[in-house]
């Protein structure tokens, strides 16, 4: 019954669009292939136990002790046998032998940094519920001479990272097209985020991590919590009054509205904010979302358990059963949570065998299962409400902090009619710069081989002069 109803929950989505007409034919499909593997895996086991009990025919059933230790054989081959069929169906997607091979795939964000020769350090900074958030921070070279006139010189930049992912998203594009090295190029004082729950930032006071009480958290916290700590930090820290530019992506940027409007008095910290697709308001979005919108609120156990309980997905894949049916491309793409949720498959060759390795092997770097509901709750609501609580409103009009918005009309998740919607209900909104026929999905915000082209010089470009901007509606760029 349970496997009856996690296969329920997918059947009806396909190519951004619910569909109901095969649902027939998908679970004869499924109980045809069950009854095989369940026909074929009971074979096995009876030769295993035969085996077991009749290893020499003067030893069958002698006495109790020995029935008794046949038993526990006969359970202990059972195991195995299951833990072995599951490594054989649940391995590795072909492809990730060779991508292991490849120098930068499983290096740290510092490492990396170092890699491409630049200075970085680690600080950590405990958020108000105990959670011990990492940041990042990238110490800025000698200012080259194209931006010794900048207004960006001597200026602090915060950077918070996406949906499932870490401050390596940021610099997976190497030592000449990262917006962070660009910006500490520019002489800016860079420091990159990381969430609570992601590789870096897993540590608290007094919760395990292997606790469900320690995963109890979505991007509300992150806003409310670890978004205004950091920013006390970076503060303190430098001993300083002046104020921060803010560059966020996706669930960044989603915190930074959510500080804004719970504790307006951080508005007056932040001199500008650049958000890179952001997931507020959610009313357009498609893909697998969509899914699970109608469970979000009060999610069964057996979605939960094909989630994860706590920690989303703490496999790090999509289930190979779900990601055949309903991903097109390669399966090393389509295996990936981020990439499967958002839609940003790559195109065959579009991205070279290091960024393959890159991303697939930062990426996920982490993030609760509570963090997708609330996600799907915003999806299903088209507002934007407090977990659970469809009624408890965010108050973005608090957001007083100039802001320019950037969106794709390939983005699954930000879509540019629900960016447009955020740019009309915040006070202070600079520009709406809308990206359409450049085939930029959501995370190609971050990490698209032409990001520093299409993306990153219009980022500068806001930095530098958004203040002195007549706001329009839509800025668009065409192919």
């Amino acid at each position: 019954m349970k496997y009856f109803l996690i296969l329920l929950l997918f059947c009806f989505y396909q190519n951004g669009v619910i569909y109901c007409s095969n649902f027939g034919e998908f679970v004869t499909q499924k109980f045809h292939q069950f009854s095989n593997k369940v026909s074929s895996a009971f074979k096995i086991l009876r030769q295993k136990i035969s085996s077991l009990i009749f290893p020499e025919v003067d030893s069958v059933l002698s006495d109790a002790r020995k029935f008794a230790n046949m038993k526990q054989r006969t359970k202990a081959a059972f195991c195995d046998f299951i833990e072995e069929e599951a490594a054989q169906t649940e391995n590795e997607a072909p492809g990730y032998d060779n991508l292991r091979s490849e120098p930068t795939a499983l290096m740290s964000t510092l490492q990396l940094a170092t890699l491409h020769g630049k200075r970085m350090e680690s600080h950590v900074v405990t958020s108000q519920d105990g959670y011990l958030l990492t940041l990042h921070r990238l110490k800025s070279p000698a200012i080259s001479n194209e931006y010794t006139d900048s207004s960006l010189n001597n200026s602090t930049v915060l950077l918070h990272h996406g949906l499932l992912g870490s401050s390596a998203d940021w610099i997976l594009l190497g030592p000449e097209k990262s917006l962070p090295y660009i910006l500490s190029n520019a002489g800016c004082d860079v420091w990159l985020i990381n969430a609570r729950g992601n590789y870096y930032s897993r540590g608290h006071m007094k919760k395990r991590v292997d606790s469900l009480e320690y995963w109890n958290f979505s991007f509300q916290e992150m806003g409310e919590y670890d978004l205004p700590a950091i920013v006390d930090y970076i503060r303190n820290t430098k001993n300083s009054t002046d104020q921060i530019n803010f560059i966020g992506h996706s669930l960044g940027a989603t915190a930074f509205i959510i500080m804004l409007s719970t504790l307006p008095e951080y508005n007056n910290y932040f001199r500008i904010g650049v958000l890179l697709a952001p997931l507020v308001y959610m009313t357009n979005a498609i893909g697998p979302l969509r899914i699970i919108t109608s469970m979000a609120k009060t999610p069964p156990q057996q979605l939960l358990n094909l989630l994860g309980n706590g920690e989303f997905l703490p496999n790090r894949k999509i289930p190979s059963w779900i990601a055949s049916r309903y991903c097109n491309g390669h399966e090393i793409y389509c295996l990936n949570p981020l990439l499967f949720l958002s839609g940003s498959i790559p195109e065959e060759d579009s991205w070279d065998k290091s960024l393959i390795a890159n991303v697939l092997y930062h990426l996920p770097a982490g993030g609760s299962t509570k963090t997708i509901l609330h996600i799907a709750q915003l999806v299903k609501s088209g507002t934007f409400h407090k977990f659970n609580n469809e009624k408890e409103l965010f108050s973005v009009n608090n957001v007083k902090v100039p802001i320019a918005l950037f969106s794709s009309r390939d983005d699954w998740l930000a879509t540019t009619p629900d960016v447009l919607r955020l740019f009309f209900s915040i006070v202070n909104p600079i520009d709406h710069f809308a990206i359409k026929h450049k085939k930029i999905s959501h995370t190609d915000f971050v990490w698209s081989p032409n990001a520093h082209i299409l993306i990153f010089e219009k980022v500068l470009y806001y930095l530098e002069n958004g203040l002195t901007i007549n706001s329009t509606n839509t800025n668009e760029v065409s192919g």
